[in-house]
């Protein structure tokens, strides 16, 4: 999802830097609002995935910790090493979305 992210927003900046005068913004502008939709959906999917990873790790790292059983730290380590890449995932769609943000209002500028 990151590389559709980056790819479309090095397509919308190319566009925007050639700045042709038969350019239908209205049509950009919608076109790139559906895609912001689209990928703020995305980032709520892989917010309540991260969160629900991360409520899973503490739940388990509780149980650790108070019942003392030291097998569950390989279990802790397991949950960990999923969550840490998801939170990396939805840092990136954070900041991409972010960037998308700011091309819209290009956009509106050359309207």
């Amino acid at each position: 999802m990151t590389k559709y992210l980056d790819k479309y927003t090095k397509e919308i900046e190319e566009i925007l830097r050639i700045d042709d005068k038969k350019t239908n913004w209205k049509r950009v502008l919608d076109d790139h609002r559906v895609i912001i939709e689209f990928m703020q959906h995305e980032r709520l999917i892989h917010l309540l995935v991260t969160l629900a990873f991360g409520l899973g790790f503490l739940m388990m790292m509780g149980v650790t910790l108070v019942g003392q059983i030291d097998i569950l730290g390989w279990v802790d380590l397991l949950l960990l090493a999923l969550l840490l890449p998801y939170i990396w995932h939805y840092f990136r769609l954070e900041n991409g979305v972010q960037k998308l943000y700011k091309l819209d209002g290009k956009i509106r500028g050359k309207i």
